[in-house]
């Protein structure tokens, strides 16, 4: 069975592939908000725990970052904590997973619209060349629908 924390490496998750295959121009972006943050912290330690070097490595946060986001996540009830042999360990609660399925709903939602308004634009692109051809030097027709 393969560690889902060394699979964090090779961009295994959607969240992380997000940004090396985004077909949104604006969602490559050099910095990542909190949800994507906190969503691959829940991604992290879903199946099993983790505990904060890993995390560290997984989201590539600092511990800094890292204790911020996981202050966050135990007051809100997003993870549990655990500690074995004197290491404390995180794991994501019920409510923590919840979050993480609805936040794949929206990203999948984003994803599904967006494909489908270049689809749309492309078909209306192509329905509507011959308007679009120049007429003549001086008048040509940006849409069948201008004025």
């Amino acid at each position: 069975m393969v560690d889902c924390m060394r699979e964090a490496h090779s961009f295994c998750s959607p969240l992380r592939q997000k940004y090396r295959t985004s077909k949104f121009p604006n969602l490559r972006k050099k910095y990542r908000s909190d949800f994507e943050i906190i969503a691959l912290l829940l991604e992290a330690m879903k199946d099993n725990d983790a505990a904060r070097y890993s995390l560290m490595k997984y989201t590539s946060t600092n511990y800094a970052q890292l204790k911020k986001y996981l202050e966050c996540l135990i007051e809100m009830g997003f993870i549990e904590t655990d500690i074995r042999e004197g290491q404390v360990l995180y794991r994501a609660s019920e409510k923590g997973v919840v979050f993480l399925r609805q936040y794949y709903i929206l990203l999948g939602m984003l994803f599904n619209a967006y494909t489908r308004n270049k689809e749309a634009n492309i078909d209306y692109q192509a329905e509507y060349a011959s308007f679009n051809r120049p007429q003549n030097s001086e008048k040509h027709f940006a849409t069948p629908f201008t004025r």
